[in-house]
């Protein structure tokens, strides 16, 4: 698949034992990690997925089963979470843009979270209306790594008013 070699972190190849969910190494990423650069770094994917795939993602809630199924793709080729870390970054931004589009979230800093004490997320986050915090940046980490027992549509029912249930 060429997409993979044209994304962020690509390198098209089998690779070392993985070491968990979260990558081992710093991103390289296009942006700073700030809550104005969210949408950036979702249409980043948007934008890699419509180029090379030639599939239109719209943030309609729907699209989040292809994120499912672009991540679950990759992940069974063997790859790491730190050879394919940039476009996992990116692609939980869009699940995180779509939260935000269809449930009127904002990107917020991971420290305006007003977070427990040890608990950390990715540097940005997405605050839901109702004061709800959720991280579908770690969450796309998790999914590339543990499967679909993490599965991202699930995820947005349960941090979403949305209730319409998840697809099997």
């Amino acid at each position: 698949m060429s997409l993979f070699r044209k994304l962020p972190g690509g390198q098209d190849k089998k690779s070392k034992p993985d070491k968990g969910p979260m990558p081992g190494r710093s991103l390289n990423l296009k942006f700073p990690a700030t809550p104005d650069n969210g949408r950036n770094f979702a249409q980043l994917f948007v934008d890699a997925v419509k180029n090379n795939e030639n599939v239109e993602l719209d943030y309609s809630v729907d699209t989040i089963d292809l994120v499912d199924e672009f991540l679950q793709h990759f992940s069974d080729k063997g790859l790491t979470v730190d050879d394919f870390a940039e476009t996992i970054f990116v692609a939980g931004s869009y699940v995180g843009q779509v939260m935000i589009e269809n449930e009127s979230g904002i990107w917020v800093r991971q420290e305006e979270a007003n977070l427990p004490e040890g608990v950390t997320m990715w540097p940005i986050v997405v605050k839901l209306p109702d004061g709800t915090i959720a991280d579908p940046i770690a969450k796309a980490f998790k999914r590339f790594h543990n499967g679909n027992i993490d599965n991202l549509r699930y995820f947005y029912h349960v941090f979403t008013s949305n209730n319409e249930p998840p697809k099997s």
